[in-house]
């Protein structure tokens, strides 16, 4: 019997070891609790969040570190998608209906983010120099969880296309805010050594990362219409529409660029100059479900529930959690009333944008090793490098209560296609 056991162990030990057995847990694992947070009526992608906590190397260890290394190329592709998807949805004649309130909604919550986020943070006793960064995040929201919940919901209509120019306004913003507040951080917080010229030289940086990222979109969606509007066939064009986003991942991630701008881009000039882009679209949402699934399984185990030991970090965690709520839902409302949006999309839209992942977390990840804090003394550097700890844990308690809240927004307000 020992010998049989010990047999076993050895066994899966060696099977962990393999990227493809994790990639199995990944699938299988996903589906199946996708499927059981379905029996209990929470969205499939709390059963994914799940999954990854459960496999992770955090809790059992199915899915470890290196694994989750080497299956990163899988999670690139599947922003990518989800970040193509939002851009087609920036069509100019739903633009030229719902700009307005597009606009207003996604300024108001950007706007009462940061305010509630920064302030709440700064009462809490971060150092209000850090607290606005934090505020600048909050603007940050998940494009991969809005766009999974509208596919899994099936919905249509006039909300899903306000939902999708938000969260598009939204992540292109705080990218962009974001790149311009980090120039100035060594002065904000004391770096020895940081003069005007080096501001001024990683400010003009991140506008022209910015400018750089939506020109290459614009190229990258150009060349997507060009090499598909001829193409008859379903599998040449899933093989088309994934080596152009490739090609576009690949030149983001070489060049420091955004990858999430640049794929948003390519969607938004692709949608607006394809008669027909209905194939391209069948395509992508033919490949779309294993990838998400990957996504938020990998997304759940880098979340480690120890840090909700951290006096400190759950305290700030949920400080930030409450006052981005509140914030981004005051200031979403605002906007959908002046932006002259209906009564429902002014109630359930701020739902949706609850959840919040990659966008904020890859932004915070960018202050870990950034050289242009390298002068900052250790009383600040300390209090900086829990940013990541205090964005793990609003991520935890966002993406695990977020979508059944985004999916309950969704069912009151869009229109579902029920299978026929």
């Amino acid at each position: 019997m020992e010998t049989t056991l010990a047999s076993l162990q050895q066994f899966f030990r060696v099977l962990q070891l393999n990227p493809f057995f994790a990639l199995s847990i990944i699938l299988l694992g996903g589906f199946f609790l996708g499927k059981l947070a379905e029996r209990v009526y929470l969205p499939e992608i709390t059963g994914f969040i799940v999954a990854g906590l459960i496999a992770g190397p955090y809790a059992f260890g199915l899915i470890p570190y290196e694994s989750k290394q080497e299956l990163q190329l899988l999670t690139e592709l599947a922003l990518s998608i989800i970040a193509f998807t939002v851009g087609t949805n920036l069509l100019r004649s739903t633009l030229a209906r719902v700009g307005r309130s597009v606009a207003a909604m996604a300024t108001g919550h950007i706007v009462l983010s940061f305010l509630f986020v920064t302030v709440g943070l700064s009462l809490a006793g971060m150092a209000p120099s850090i607290a606005m960064i934090m505020g600048v995040l909050a603007g940050g929201s998940s494009p991969g969880t809005v766009v999974a919940t509208i596919q899994h919901e099936r919905a249509t209509g006039s909300f899903v296309e306000q939902l999708f120019g938000v969260v598009a306004v939204a992540t292109a913003a705080t990218i962009t805010l974001f790149g311009i507040v980090f120039s100035f951080t060594p002065l904000l917080l004391g770096a020895e050594g940081s003069g005007d010229a080096g501001v001024s030289t990683v400010f003009i940086g991140a506008i022209r990362d910015v400018a750089v990222s939506i020109a290459l979109g614009f190229v990258g969606g150009v060349l997507l219409h060009r090499i598909t509007r001829r193409v008859q066939s379903q599998p040449r064009a899933i093989i088309l529409t994934l080596g152009v986003l490739v090609t576009t991942t690949a030149v983001a991630l070489a060049y420091g660029l955004s990858t999430l701008l640049l794929n948003m881009a390519v969607g938004a000039v692709f949608i607006n100059l394809s008669p027909s882009p209905r194939r391209v679209m069948q395509s992508v949402g033919s490949w779309a479900p294993p990838l998400y699934a990957v996504f938020f399984v990998l997304a759940g185990a880098k979340l480690n529930p120890m840090i909700l030991t951290q006096s400190t970090i759950l305290l700030l965690g949920l400080t930030y959690v409450l006052a981005r709520i509140v914030g981004s839902y005051t200031g979403t409302s605002i906007g959908a009333r002046i932006g002259g949006a209906d009564p429902s999309t002014a109630t359930y839209l701020p739902l949706c944008l609850v959840p919040q992942a990659g966008v904020a977390l890859g932004l915070v990840l960018v202050l870990e090793d950034a050289p242009i804090l390298s002068g900052l003394p250790l009383e600040v550097t300390v209090p900086l490098s829990q940013t990541i700890s205090i964005m793990l844990l609003a991520i935890l308690v966002k993406e695990i209560v977020g979508p059944p809240i985004s999916a309950f927004a969704v069912r009151r307000a869009a229109v579902i296609k029920h299978e026929p």
